[in-house]
C-alpha cells in the first residue's frame, strides 16, 4: 500500500538528534542560516524539553550553548513561536548555565533568559552586571530589557555607564522604553546619555525622554533632527513621541523640526 503524504512526511522528518548534530555545525559556523536551530525551538514536546535539558549538562561547551539558545525560545506545536512551552524547567536550566565557567555558555544563557522574559531571574541577571567581559554585560542588559523590577532598574541605571556602546544601548533601551519607570533619577540617567558618543544611545535616550514628556529634550532632539547631523532620521520617532503624533506621521525631519523648534520658543507646533 503506498503511504499517504502524512505518512511520507514522518518518514521524512528529521530526527532530533540529527537536528542536533545539524544545529552544531551551524552554530560552529556562526551562520545566519539556522533551520535546524529553528526547528529544535519549535520541539516544545517533554521530548524537546528532555534532550535539551540532558544537552545543557554536555561536557561540550557548543552543546551547552546551543542548549541555551533553544531553552530560552522553545514553544510547542501550535503555539506561536513568541510563546514558551516549558518557561520553569527552562528557566532552571539557564540560571544554572548563568553560572558556567565558559563565557560563551553564560552569555548564550543570559541572552536566552531575556527571550524567556522570566522575571524571577532578575536578580541572577543583575548581580552579573559588573562582570569583567563586556559581552556578558551586554547579554545582562539584552536580558533585563523590559523590566520594571527594581533590582532590573538599578542593575539597568548602572549599564547605562558601561564603556561599552552595546551595553549602554540596551540599558538605555531598557530605561527609557519602560515609561512606568519614572522620576528624576531616570530623567537624569536619560538625560547624561543624549550626548553619548554612540549615535544609538543617544536615540534610545532621546526617545525616553520624549515619551515622558520632559521639554529638556528638545534643544537635543532638534539638533539630532538637523541635516547636519550623522543619521537624522534615527530621531524621527523620538520627535513623533513628543509631539505627540501617530506612530505612521510621514513628516519630513525639517518639519519636525520646526514643529519642537516652535515649542521650544512658546509657540504652537
Amino acid at each position: 500500500m503506498p503511504s499517504t503524504p502524512l505518512e511520507t512526511s514522518q518518514s521524512h522528518r528529521p530526527s532530533i538528534d540529527h537536528l542536533i548534530e545539524a544545529a552544531v555545525a551551524e552554530m560552529r559556523r556562526d551562520d545566519d542560516c539556522t533551520p535546524a536551530l529553528v526547528a529544535l525551538q519549535g520541539m516544545g514536546t517533554p521530548e524537546g524539553l528532555a534532550r535539551m535539558l540532558d544537552l545543557s549538562r554536555s561536557a561540550e561547551p557548543i552543546r551547552r550553548r546551543l542548549a541555551a539558545v533553544v531553552l530560552g525560545q522553545m514553544h510547542g506545536p501550535g503555539q506561536r513561536s513568541d510563546e514558551r512551552a516549558f518557561p520553569e524547567p527552562a528557566c532552571d536550566a539557564l540560571l544554572r548555565l548563568l553560572d558556567d565557567e565558559d563565557i560563551g555558555v553564560m552569555v548564550d544563557a543570559a541572552f536566552a533568559l531575556g527571550h524567556l522574559g522570566n522575571r524571577r531571574c532578575d536578580p541572577a541577571l543583575a548581580a552579573r552586571r559588573h562582570h569583567e567581559d563586556p559581552h556578558v554585560r551586554y547579554a545582562i542588559a539584552f536580558a533585563l530589557c523590559g523590566s520594571t523590577t527594581p533590582v532590573a532598574v538599578e542593575a539597568l541605571l548602572a549599564l547605562m555607564d558601561d564603556p561599552y556602546d552595546q551595553v549602554r544601548d540596551w540599558a538605555t533601551t531598557g530605561i527609557g522604553q519602560c515609561t512606568g519607570v519614572d522620576g528624576p533619577v531616570i530623567r537624569a540617567a536619560l538625560l547624561h546619555r543624549v550626548d553619548d558618543e554612540d549615535v544609538f544611545t543617544q536615540v534610545e535616550a532621546m526617545h525616553g525622554l520624549a515619551r515622558r514628556g520632559d521639554a529638556r529634550v528638545l534643544p537635543p532632539l532638534i539638533r539630532a533632527l538637523s541635516h547636519e547631523h550623522l543619521m537624522p532620521h534615527l530621531f524621527v520617532d523620538a520627535a513623533v513621541a513628543y509631539l505627540g503624533l501617530e506612530e505612521d506621521t510621514d513628516r519630513t525631519e525639517a518639519d519636525l523640526m520646526a514643529r519642537l523648534r516652535a515649542l521650544l520658543e512658546g509657540g504652537t507646533p
